[in-house]
């Protein structure tokens, strides 16, 4: 079961989120304008800032988002006290902000946002990981309500964007669709059990998950929040994305693990190199990779090996759950192959490229041999044709 998944640990998490904000920060474009950062979590109000009715300069009453605090990073919703992933992406909001102070603003207010030396030009939600985009997207949705928000970004003073560790292909594409339009950015995509992305063991997973442990968990069905069917584990939590009988614990059943990891599981949630991760990409998918290869020669011939068709927004997504490797490394491969001719800009092997799969003794990827008949049959006689 594990084998198949894709198992986070906090500070990969940690990295991932920090990497990308790092990288978002050291923008030039983002010179003058500041950043908005808030941590993905439930509300249980309608808009994410308060407004109030107030005279515009020609006193005509307008409603108007006012206050320097923004939300709460962390705040439990009524009748219950367990807080989630918001803890950690809180932390690292505030690391974020004081790392980049120029940049970052932590939480804050329409006030702040509005501020005349360093107004925000862009809000950014944090999160550990996009299941079915239903959170992510009710977030946006209360942005959304607040009149002062919308009128910001109808005067194109304000964007959104999405900074993801792990997200699902499916999470993504909804979030995206989201009428605020927001840049959506996640370093790994959670493979999922569907067919069409992992047709060896599809129907061996819909028998465990149609026969064995609860109906439901945590608010979602035997295939999880969403229908999602997500295979992927954080060292400190399982989203109700999975499959019910790995996130949820009833009668005898007992989910792989509540809360943080137990100790024996701690080993599986260490980092992969990049070696491993290579080669079960290349032995997933068929791909023979000789040993006279160096590290960098066998990511480029898997990463080659594996890009089908043109290129498009969203296409890392699917080639990141082909390869394994995560999106930000993953991309790197491909300006790399760019840069040397490898590919055309459309992502289409150039003659150069095939050159460089053959010289490196990759031929086709091999396909799986179906057994028809043990026996071999030779006819005795043949017809004569008429």
């Amino acid at each position: 079961m594990l084998d198949a998944m894709l198992l986070l640990n906090e500070e990969q998490v940690s990295t991932a989120i920090r990497g990308t904000l790092d990288k978002i920060a050291e923008n030039a474009r983002h010179r003058g304008k500041r950043i908005a950062l808030y941590a993905e979590r439930e509300f249980q109000q309608s808009a994410i800032f308060s407004f109030e009715l107030l005279p515009d300069r020609h006193g005509k009453l307008r409603r108007r988002a006012v206050g320097r605090s923004g939300p709460p990073a962390v705040k439990p919703i009524r009748g219950r006290s367990r807080v989630g992933s918001e803890g950690l992406i809180a932390f690292l909001a505030s690391q974020q902000k004081d790392a980049w102070p120029k940049i970052f603003m932590n939480h804050p207010g329409p006030d702040l946002l509005r501020g005349k030396t360093a107004p925000a030009g862009e809000v950014i939600i944090l999160t550990d990981f996009i299941g079915s985009g239903s959170r992510v997207r009710s977030m946006l949705d209360k942005f959304w309500a607040v009149p002062t928000v919308r009128s910001w970004v109808s005067r194109r003073l304000l964007k959104f964007r999405v900074v993801a560790a792990a997200a699902t292909n499916s999470g993504l594409i909804k979030v995206r669709s989201h009428r605020l339009r927001p840049e959506v950015v996640s370093e790994w995509i959670s493979p999922i059990i569907d067919w069409a992305t992992s047709p060896s063991w599809y129907f061996a997973w819909r028998k465990l998950m149609d026969t064995y442990g609860p109906p439901d968990g945590r608010g979602s069905g035997r295939y999880g929040f969403g229908g999602e069917a997500a295979l992927i584990a954080f060292s400190y939590r399982i989203p109700n994305n999975t499959p019910a009988i790995i996130h949820q614990s009833e009668g005898a059943w007992r989910a792989l693990y509540d809360g943080p990891i137990p100790p024996t599981l701690s080993a599986l949630f260490g980092v992969r190199t990049i070696a491993q991760i290579i080669g079960e990409a290349a032995s997933g998918n068929g791909i023979v990779l000789p040993p006279s290869l160096t590290e960098e020669e066998r990511k480029m011939v898997v990463v080659l090996s594996l890009l089908r068709g043109r290129w498009h927004r969203g296409s890392e997504t699917a080639l990141a759950a082909r390869s394994g490797m995560a999106v930000p490394p993953l991309m790197d491969m491909l300006r790399e192959a760019l840069a040397k001719a490898l590919i055309t800009n459309t992502g289409r092997l150039t003659d150069k490229g095939y050159a460089f799969l053959e010289a490196g003794g990759v031929r086709e990827r091999k396909t799986p041999v179906i057994a028809t008949t043990t026996q071999p049959y030779y006819p005795e006689a043949l017809r004569i044709p008429r």
